[in-house]
């Protein structure tokens, strides 16, 4: 009879896991008419009948309809993890339980009375069935269904692995369905000693039984794991739930879900706020399934467009960028593998721009078994990218302008030697052509002083003499210039806005820069063109698009704009442009400090320079000057002659300078048109020289010296012994400025080297003329 036995468990367990793969609407009500059918089995003929197992071993028909009633409920439970199924049970055993009474009652009052009915007279207590019995083993089969589930809640708390879980699921089943054989008998019939020997004396066969329906429940497990899983991160069943009231359940879900709307909302709006995208697509399919509008945003396209998309005819070969396709290809790979990756791609957008992109692919099951979707966050990292461009940009050229900054102060030095000298010697010929040949070392030096002054500007160390102005006016200034430097091939256009805001800046440096970009639109157009200048006023609003797009500070503006209908700058040039010795010309035709000292100019004076070009186009240059609330001031005037030669009295000049080949020029100089000169090299020393010789009319030195005393510390400690000692200072870089001392005076005079010798002779006799009017 054992296979008997078998075929019955197979039966029931067969039909319930049959059950739950049925479609949802469908597989509700099918368990429910089980579940029906079941319960009027084992309540009407479930003890008509019993199976011998062994010689000592018997199985009831009750237990094993018992044990298939609640194997099916504990099924039903883990695929709809619904809390309403245990109310539908409960409900289901008490209409269950008085259809019986009621069937139980009509059949034995109709076999009761002989007749056509009963022609065999079977007798009618074998259906007749205790109301009390039914209605104990209903409750029974409620309160173990509901320790049971409440038992399974209490197990995963304290474990998620479903090794774990499942192995203390089964011993729960099989413990609880035991309890019943055993609960059911003692409180039904009494704990007599008769009572008590044949309940223990049957508890081998209600084991065997509760086991074997298990197995059904471990199949269900390893047939489908991720449903388990799924049950396993859900809170299906309390005691709250079965004993409140459905609107009471109702309402309490309605507050969770208003709870949950919120903090979906509260994160979609977190997302928004990181700018984050989510689409899921198939690895199977290849193939994106839905997107939200902040992923299609970010690709340029809307939801519509890119859910559907094949991702490698679609994604890859078209959106990613050609350099980052590989790249991509990799992490598609990785993640067929069920690995979760992360990249950074550059897309181009339907438009033509290129944006850098990055995502995280995740699969929603590493193994592909369960699933074969996986799910994509993007996110748009692109001005991100911009930036730490621009900063390591920043810092490269900071670092540059450091390192050419001192190479322009040292060749400085070398310059003032070379160009001092020079002068001494063409004093001292008289021949012209050997004459001649000085000059022209002469015009080498000054070129050569006139690129270190670009090298400074670039650097940002270059000194700024800086007025109010017009800009018109340096333009219209600059009108003969610009006319000789062009070919006739080059039509010029000027568009000055009238009313135009003044400006705070050097008119020099600014000239330059005007002149630099006429240069390079002239190299731009070698087969002629037009050349376009013009000035206007510009508001940047805060937070305005046009702020943002040419990243520059909100304000009133200035705005010169060059433009030239050239060849124009490719985007890999463009990138280029202002870096220092950087250059397309040939060999010799370019130093590459131009646009470099432009851009270094810009930023000395507050302001910015963009550009935009396009190839066979043109280009366009816009230097953003600040707007000055300051009145017009008149340009400085042309500085007058070299004093002549010095007769009277032979002025006392002090000389401190640490160079002793600049040193020997200078003084030499200073001699050879009258003046006496104690010389010097540091500060100490010439601090030392002054209280020997107090009579000093003038004092000039350089900023930068070894020794304690710099140029205008040592300027300092002079004037506390004489407040009205003139003072030239001498530098090599703009760096070395003493304007900030406390001692600085508002008439003293500063040189950059290298010094020619009239403006060091006009500095030094208009430094002398201001004290003789003063004493005077």
């Amino acid at each position: 009879m054992i296979a008997v036995f078998i075929l019955h468990v197979l039966f029931f367990s067969g039909i319930a896991l049959a059950l739950t793969i049925l479609p949802r609407p469908s597989r509700a009500v099918s368990l429910y008419a089980y579940l029906s059918v079941i319960l009027i089995i084992g309540g009407f003929l479930g003890n008509a009948y019993s199976l011998p197992i062994t010689d000592d071993v018997t199985v009831s028909g009750g237990n094993i309809v018992y044990g298939a009633f609640m194997l099916t409920s504990i099924l039903f439970v883990l695929v709809e993890r619904d809390v309403f199924i245990i109310r539908r049970v409960i409900v289901l055993v008490a209409a269950v339980d008085a259809f019986n009474i009621l069937l139980s009652s009509l059949v034995t009052r109709s076999i009761g009375t002989p007749g056509i009915i009963n022609p065999h007279g079977t007798p009618a207590a074998l259906f007749e069935s205790s109301i009390s019995l039914i209605l104990l083993g209903g409750v029974l089969i409620i309160l173990e269904l509901s320790v049971m589930l409440i038992l399974f809640e209490w197990i995963k708390r304290f474990s998620l692995s479903q090794t774990v879980v499942g192995a203390a699921y089964l011993t729960t089943f099989v413990a609880i369905l035991c309890f019943d054989g055993i609960a059911f008998p003692l409180i039904a019939f009494g704990t007599a000693p008769e009572v008590i020997a044949i309940v223990f004396g049957g508890f081998t066969g209600k084991f065997l039984t509760a086991t074997s329906y298990s197995l059904a429940i471990l199949a269900f497990m390893a047939i489908f794991p991720a449903r388990f899983s799924a049950y396993l991160k859900d809170n299906v069943f309390t005691w709250r739930m079965l004993l409140s009231s459905s609107s009471e359940i109702i309402r309490d879900l309605e507050d969770k879900d208003a709870l949950l709307t919120k903090s979906q909302s509260r994160l979609a709006h977190s997302a928004q706020l990181a700018g984050l995208g989510y689409a899921i697509a198939d690895i199977a399919t290849g193939r994106i399934v839905e997107s939200d509008d902040a992923y299609a945003n970010m690709h340029g396209m809307s939801a519509k467009d890119i859910d559907g998309l094949d991702i490698d005819r679609d994604m890859i070969g078209i959106l990613v960028l050609d350099d980052d396709r590989e790249k991509a290809t990799a992490l598609r790979e990785r993640l067929k593998n069920g690995e979760t990756v992360t990249g950074e791609l550059r897309h181009v957008l339907p438009g033509g721009e290129v944006r850098s992109l990055r995502k995280i692919f995740s699969p929603f099951d590493p193994e592909w078994k369960t699933s074969t979707l996986y799910e994509v966050v993007g996110q748009d990292v692109t001005e991100t990218r911009q930036l730490q461009e621009r900063l390591f940009q920043a810092q490269k050229m900071d670092a540059i302008g450091k390192l050419t900054g001192g190479i322009a102060h040292d060749f400085n030095n070398l310059l003032a030697v070379t160009m001092g000298n020079l002068e001494l010697l063409d004093d001292e010929l008289t021949d012209p052509e050997q004459k001649s040949l000085i000059q022209n070392c002469l015009n080498s030096t000054k070129r050569g002083a006139e690129l270190t002054r670009n090298m400074l500007s670039f650097a940002r160390k270059a000194r700024l003499e800086t007025t109010v102005v017009n800009l018109n006016q340096i333009v219209r200034d600059s009108g003969n210039w610009v006319s000789r430097t062009l070919p006739s091939t080059i039509e010029v256009e000027t568009a000055l806005a009238p009313d135009l805001w003044p400006i705070e800046i050097d008119a020099a440096s600014t000239e330059s820069s005007l002149l630099n970009l006429t240069l390079n639109a002239r190299d731009a157009m070698q087969k002629g063109g037009k050349l376009t200048i013009t000035t206007a006023n510009a508001i940047i609003a805060e937070n305005s698009d046009e702020a943002r797009d040419l990243d520059i500070t909100p304000g009133r503006y200035v705005v010169l704009t060059v433009s030239d209908t050239g060849e124009g700058i490719s985007p890999e040039k463009m990138k280029n442009i202002f870096d220092p010795f950087y250059t397309t010309k040939g060999v010799g035709k370019g130093s590459g400090l131009g646009l470099s000292m432009v851009d270094g100019f810009m930023q000395q004076s507050g302001g910015v320079v963009r550009v935009t070009s396009q190839v066979g186009v043109g280009t366009t240059f816009r230097l953003f000057f600040r707007a000055s609330d300051v009145l017009l001031t008149a340009r400085p005037a042309a500085p007058e002659g070299p004093s002549k030669t010095v007769t009277a009295g032979k002025p006392k000049i002090l000389l401190a300078e640490d160079n002793v080949d600049v040193l020997f020029a200078i003084r030499r100089t200073l001699e050879k048109h009258g003046y006496q000169v104690i010389e010097s090299t540091s500060g100490d020393d010439a601090f030392r020289a002054y209280e020997q010789h107090p009579d000093m009319d003038l004092l000039l030195t350089d900023i930068v010296m070894p020794g304690d005393l710099q140029g205008d510390a040592l300027a300092a400690a002079l004037r506390e012994l004489r407040p009205d000692l003139p003072v030239v200072f001498m530098s090599g870089n703009a760096d070395e400025d003493p304007v900030n001392s406390s001692v600085a005076q508002s008439n003293d005079v500063r040189l950059m080297k290298p010094v020619t010798r009239e403006a060091l002779l006009s500095a030094v006799g208009a430094m002398l003329k201001n004290e003789k009017k003063t004493k005077d």
